[in-house]
């Protein structure tokens, strides 16, 4: 066989699909209802209903074991009798590799005054896992933070510093530390910002 017939049959193989082209590996999404699995197996019993997920989070594996690494509430104390507290909670797959640590919020009804507390409010959380907001403003200009950007296809977390005091719910300016980049993000909590691309 020639040379020019080999180039040839060599270029034929390669061009089929999947050949001379990286395997994909599969990605599985997480769901609130597995969020809301781990937190009940750490003692905290939750329902799917009362956890959202801040962007799409994917893993490497179908339904791995997650470990709840952190729950910070995110109000001190209700509003009015019927109003919802809300937790961050950070959580993590079990096993290394398998998705990246992830954020998400669990909102639960405060029991009304003299009736036994509803089994789906998490359990009293340590003192040095806890947020306590000092004021109004929830991001101070200079805090170092996490912007997380997600568009269902792709998901970016960017280390940020605040520019400006920001309180949850409202967008503030953040840019990159060594202040190339600016960046418009919805605050969060404290030192976690959401924004869009």
């Amino acid at each position: 066989m020639s040379t020019g017939w080999l180039w040839i049959s060599l270029i034929v193989v390669l061009s089929m699909p999947g050949w001379g082209q990286p395997q994909l590996q599969d990605r599985f999404a997480l769901t609130a209802g597995e969020v809301a699995r781990a937190l009940s197996e750490s003692g905290m019993q939750t329902t799917e209903e009362q956890v959202s997920l801040l962007t799409r989070v994917v893993a490497t594996e179908s339904s791995p074991a997650l470990d709840v690494l952190a729950v910070e509430p995110l109000v001190k104390q209700p509003v009015a009798e019927h109003s919802r507290n809300r937790s961050r909670v950070r959580l993590a797959c079990h096993q290394p590799g398998e998705c990246l640590p992830f954020y998400a919020i669990v909102s639960w009804s405060e029991p009304k005054a003299g009736s036994a507390a509803t089994p789906s409010r998490p359990s009293p959380v340590p003192g040095d896992m806890m947020f306590t907001p000092k004021s109004e403003i929830t991001m101070r200009a200079g805090t170092h933070a996490m912007l997380v950007m997600d568009d269902h296809r792709s998901h970016i977390q960017v280390a940020v510093i605040s520019l400006e005091n920001g309180m949850a719910g409202h967008r503030i300016r953040v840019s990159s530390p060594d202040h190339r980049q600016v960046y418009f993000g919805e605050v969060v909590t404290a030192n976690l910002l959401k924004g869009s691309f």
